[in-house]
Formats: C-alpha cells, sequence, structure tokens
C-alpha cells in the first residue's frame, strides 16, 4: 500500500473580509488554538515529508505565530483563486513524485482519523486524485460534485457556476484532496480564469485529470459538521459549539463526571486524570492539568495551571 513521499499543503492565503478583523482569520482562536493549528495537527498526523502553508501578503503575523521551522511558507501575492495558490507550491515539488494532500487552513474540524482514512483510500485506489466529500442539508456556497458511476468523480462545479440541476445536488466537495505531483502539476498549467470569479479554481484541475487519465475518486464522510469552513464569526461560533461537544465527550468517556457540561468550557490541551468532578461555571484553560479525585468548581477559572492530587477548588481563578 506504500506509494510515493507524502507533501502536505495548507492553503491560508484568504483575505478573511466576512470576519471584520484586522488580524487573519486562521488566527482567530477556536477552544484556546488559533484555527489553523488545526489543520497543521491534521497534516502533522500523516508524518508528511514536506509541509507548505501558502500564505498571501500582509501574513507575516501566521508565520511568526506559528514559528515552525518544520514548514515552509510560500507566499501569494495576489488572490486569484486557490489553483493561483496552490501553483505557487510547483518549483517546491518539480521532478519529485510524490502524493500531495491539499487543505484548507479554515477547516478545523476534520478528525486525526478521518485525514488517515482518506489517505489509505487514496493509496488503496492507487488513484490519481482523491477527494473527500460529503452530503450536507444545505449546500449552498459550495462546489458539487459531478460524479461519473461508483466512487469516481467526473467533475466538481462551483456554485456560482453551476446550472439549476446542479445546484440540486446534495454532495460537495470538502476542499481536501490528495494528487499525484506530476499530473497536479500538469493539470495546473492548463487551468484558466474562465469563469463568473476571473479565478484560477483547483477544482478545474478534476475534471481535466479525468478526462486525460480517470482515476479520480470520491471518498464521502457520513459527518458533514467536519468539513465546516470558518469565514464569519457566526461559523466560528458554531465551530466552537461543535468542538467543545467532542472535548466534553472525550472527557465523559475517560472517566471525568462533568455534571452540567453546557456550562463548562475546556479548551483543546487541557489534561483531566479520572476521578474528576466538574460542578457549572468553570472554565479550564490552556495546558492546565488536573490530577485524579479533584472537584472543580462551582465558579473557577484554570488557565495553564496544574492541581495537586485530590485539590478541592472553589469559586478561583488560578492561573500557572
Amino acid at each position: 500500500m506504500e506509494r510515493y513521499p507524502l507533501a502536505c499543503i495548507i492553503l491560508a492565503g484568504g483575505k478573511s473580509k466576512r470576519m471584520k478583523s484586522k488580524k487573519s482569520k486562521v488566527l482567530h482562536k477556536l477552544c484556546g488554538k488559533p484555527i489553523i493549528s488545526y489543520s497543521i495537527k491534521a497534516c502533522k498526523s500523516l508524518i508528511p515529508d514536506e509541509l507548505y502553508i501558502v500564505i498571501g501578503q500582509n501574513s507575516e503575523d501566521i508565520k511568526n505565530v506559528i514559528n515552525d521551522n518544520n514548514i515552509v511558507f510560500v507566499y501569494q501575492n495576489e488572490p486569484l483563486g486557490t489553483g493561483h495558490a496552490v501553483m505557487q507550491v510547483i518549483p517546491y515539488l518539480k521532478n519529485k513524485d510524490m502524493d500531495v494532500l491539499i487543505m484548507p487552513a479554515d477547516a478545523p474540524l476534520i478528525r486525526i482519523e478521518t485525514i488517515k482514512e482518506l489517505y489509505n483510500f487514496h493509496k488503496e485506489n492507487d488513484a490519481l486524485v482523491s477527494i473527500l466529500t460529503t452530503e450536507i442539508p444545505d449546500p449552498t456556497g459550495y462546489g458539487r460534485i459531478i460524479r461519473s458511476s461508483g466512487n469516481r468523480v467526473l467533475m466538481i462545479v462551483e456554485e456560482a457556476d453551476a446550472f439549476p440541476e446542479e445546484k440540486q445536488i446534495k454532495e460537495i466537495n470538502s476542499g481536501i484532496y490528495i494528487f499525484e505531483s506530476n499530473i497536479l502539476i500538469e493539470a495546473l498549467n492548463e487551468i484558466k480564469p474562465d469563469n463568473k470569479q476571473g479565478e484560477y479554481y483547483l477544482t478545474d484541475v478534476i475534471a481535466i485529470i479525468q478526462r486525460k487519465y480517470g482515476g479520480v475518486y470520491a471518498y464521502k464522510i457520513n459527518d458533514w459538521k467536519e468539513i465546516i469552513g470558518i469565514n464569519t464569526r457566526e461559523q466560528l461560533a458554531q465551530a466552537h459549539s461543535i468542538l467543545q461537544e467532542r472535548i466534553i465527550k472525550k472527557h465523559l468517556e475517560n472517566g471525568v463526571s462533568i455534571l452540567f457540561p453546557n456550562l463548562v468550557y475546556i479548551e483543546e490541551d487541557v489534561i483531566i486524570e479520572n476521578d474528576v468532578v466538574i460542578y457549572p461555571f468553570v472554565s479550564i484553560l490552556g495546558n492546565s492539568y488536573i490530577s485524579e479525585n479533584c472537584e472543580i468548581g462551582p465558579n473557577v477559572i484554570l488557565e495553564n495551571y496544574k492541581t495537586k492530587k485530590g485539590e478541592i477548588i472553589r469559586n478561583a481563578y488560578l492561573k500557572g
């Protein structure tokens, strides 16, 4: 099942206009961590040989926040679409036989297991392209998957360019793909900004590759919430709610009693041992570590705080 070395590309060059913020949307915090950090974690779970992040102009803040010498930052000087963003990485991929995973920087709800399943699916099918897809109740705004047969994909049609009958399709593109590098580069050289947005769509390479070579597959997941992107404050709040529910569920399953889950906030990197009881109106932040047999709350905020075993904390703000 082994194929080629793996390169990952995270696309972070968008302008973030709808967030109405002076900073990049991917640096806004989600359960205590920058949005982009979840895409980085997903990519690193595959142990890639190379990891690239495409950033736009005036995006030094992204580079400074991430501060990872194992990541290569590539600049997209003009925001001319996702295809154009990937084109900026071509010089690094030329003359290499690689698989290339591409994903957006604002897709923090993708599970590590899903990314690994997609990668295994790609290798098992000896695919040239694998696209992560899902069916969503309201597909407005997403590219639609046009299938040929079975798991094969004919093309992806963007919302702005879709015919009315194509807009009825519920299966949508997640924006997460795996390509064979040389085929990707060849197809990128053929795409043109012949669309209503005047952009180079990465999705256009799908039809080109399918027409010339075939080997384009869709891997469809059931949980459409995994592919939610974040473009607005409302979507950020929605993502907070979904991720917080996952975090709470994980701790409950690991032997932590959370008496009123809707009244407790726990960030992503918090570690809690079993037989801990958490009362209402508690926030546990950062890299806090809660040892076994503790009672936390009510009315407690812990920030980067490490408890002693069996500690009881009420009505407090403690910072480590």
